[in-house]
């Protein structure tokens, strides 16, 4: 999540937990990339580990993060995140909002747009009153594409785009092309999910990001980096373009 919010948001198995702390922020932040030590943890943000000790205690006392003695040094321990983000607070985006209003005014009278229109509009609506839910959208697109990926066949990476393909097509969702092998590159033209919104300097795919990454995953037993790129619709750019590499261990 962007590191300079107002405040983040975790999902605990306490219920939601709001991060203000800047340092708290940076090291839950941090945890999301990799399990770190009290040593770790200082060398990243330059703080004393007499600091840091007191900032840990209490992220585990919320429920945020755990930790496990080091199998190769069980005279210390090391630190990883329990918790799921949720999104944060940024800036709130005026030009959004009116982008609700033109994409369902674009689309009334016409089932199939105005509902894609909808969603649409509930991702950008979100962030126009100042809530980044990038996570949780990556998370939903998850559990879609996982729903998807029953009802295909294929369990090779080039059969199942394929099957991407025609689902797109059927279902309205956009074209998906293959624009390279090595590395693989998908793009997706007339993308439903951010089809004409503003540019944004960011990318809105983050649905898209999560359904066909779950659906490559669920298909082929890989794990797998399924990841927008900058190149984005809310970029400029006239497709969204998704990057898919192996996952490092």
């Amino acid at each position: 999540m962007e590191g300079n919010a107002s405040f983040h948001v975790y999902s605990t198995e306490k219920g939601l937990k709001q991060i203000s702390n800047p340092l708290r922020q940076r090291i839950l932040g941090e945890l999301g990339k990799a399990d770190l030590s009290l040593s770790e943890i200082a060398t990243i943000t330059s703080r004393a580990q007499s600091t840091l000790s007191s900032h840990l205690e209490e992220l585990v006392r919320e429920g945020l993060i755990s930790s496990r003695d080091d199998p190769g040094d069980n005279r210390r321990k090391v630190f990883f995140l329990t918790a799921r983000p949720v999104g944060s607070a940024v800036v709130p985006r005026e030009d959004l909002k009116e982008a609700v209003g033109t994409t369902i005014s674009g689309s009334i009278g016409m089932p199939s747009t105005f509902l894609k229109g909808v969603v649409r509009s509930i991702i950008l609506g979100m962030e126009s009153f100042g809530l980044q839910m990038d996570p949780v959208l990556k998370d939903i697109g998850r559990m879609i594409g996982t729903e998807i990926s029953k009802r295909m066949q294929s369990n090779s990476i080039e059969g199942v785009i394929r099957e991407i393909q025609h689902f797109y097509d059927e279902h309205e969702l956009g074209e998906v092309c293959v624009f390279s092998v090595r590395p693989l590159k998908l793009i997706i033209r007339d993308e439903y999910n951010c089809y004409k919104i503003p540019e944004a300097g960011k990318t809105f795919c983050l649905l898209n990001e999560g359904i066909l990454g779950a659906i490559l995953e669920s298909r082929t037993g890989m794990s797998l980096m399924f990841v927008a790129d900058t190149e984005c619709l809310a970029s400029g750019y006239s497709h969204c373009k998704f990057s898919i590499e192996p996952a490092e261990r």
